[in-house]
């Protein structure tokens, strides 16, 4: 089973928080510490085995060709075995999009579904199992999360901030980075994804939304793990080069094109530079800090928070 593949890879997948040199003692976790090459992919598509119209070897076909390194066929409640879409050089990443009358949640290294009264005892199942719970689309209509319900759960891995299906139909509902920040700043520690939620290659949004993940190399095995480190950017088109942390000081650098924020508690913007390569000093209060790359074109990155804490 893919369960048991990951198993092992579960301890010593946090990154080690980097000490930073100030009078107040604090310590700053950085998820892109342990370094590598950015690897692109998508993990929220649906196939003909779900609510698809296009088989996987033609979804593998068409990311493969323009340039992803990995894709997880996430069908509703059915696991798309990754071999009918995986290439030489081209990685299949097992995740099975767990729909509830309540939520949908992506179930990231799972090849099976089980049942759920209720969103937290979805996340349970999943985290149980080994794998990584990713709340989609919690914006939408159709299955709508509040606040208080968000802020309830323990647990969760990641929340899908951008959905290019959804946003495609109402911006409202496919962008919750405001819902993030909540989280972030009620002391969560959860991430940011991004999909393109698709459901043909025929979709205007085909390819508008992934994730780079910060990986030695492009294998299950080291991008599960730098998943779960959170080693991993959400995008719409902007991308970042790298980050560094030298003290107390955070560094980020995104493509050519681009401009950057800084971002803390409460979705304050702590710094803008109109330049792909700046750098923020940590203060204390801040409670974490997160960098958006926005490109000329509207394109749009999102880093994982850089936790702080206090010694």
């Amino acid at each position: 089973m893919v369960v048991a593949a990951f198993a092992g890879h579960q301890l010593g997948a946090v990154p080690a928080p980097v000490t930073l040199a100030s009078r107040t003692s604090l310590t700053l976790d950085n998820p892109y510490a342990a370094g590598g090459d950015w690897y692109k992919g998508d993990l929220q598509i649906a196939s003909v085995r779900g609510v698809g119209r296009d088989l996987p070897s033609a979804i593998s076909d068409w990311y493969r060709g323009r340039g992803y390194d990995f894709l997880g066929i996430s069908d509703q409640n059915t696991y798309t075995w990754a071999s009918e879409y995986e290439r030489p050089g081209f990685t299949g990443l097992p995740t099975v999009e767990a729909s509830y009358p309540f939520a949908d949640v992506l179930a990231v290294g799972i090849d099976h579904w089980l049942p759920a009264n209720n969103l937290q005892a979805a996340i349970d199942w999943i985290r149980h199992d080994g794998g990584l719970s990713v709340l989609a689309a919690p914006l939408a209509s159709a299955k709508p999360q509040s606040q208080q319900q968000l802020l309830a759960l323990h647990g969760l891995f990641a929340l899908e901030v951008y959905d290019a299906r959804l946003a495609a139909i109402n911006p409202n509902q496919g962008d919750a980075t405001a819902a993030w920040d909540r989280l972030l700043s009620a002391g969560s520690r959860v991430y940011a994804f991004a999909g393109d939620d698709l459901l043909s290659l025929t979709d205007p949004t085909v390819g508008s939304a992934w994730i780079d993940v910060l990986a030695p190399a492009p294998d299950l095995d080291s991008l599960f793990i730098s998943l779960r480190a959170g080693a991993f950017t959400a995008s719409t088109g902007a991308e970042f080069v790298r980050f560094s942390v030298s003290g107390t000081t955070i560094t980020a650098e995104a493509a050519p094109g681009c401009s950057l924020r800084f971002i803390g508690r409460g979705g304050r913007l702590l710094k803008s530079l109109a330049s792909p390569i700046g750098s923020y000093r940590v203060t204390g209060d801040e409670g974490y800090v997160r960098v958006e790359a926005l490109r000329d074109d509207g394109g749009r990155a999102w880093s994982q928070p850089f936790f702080l804490s206090r010694r």
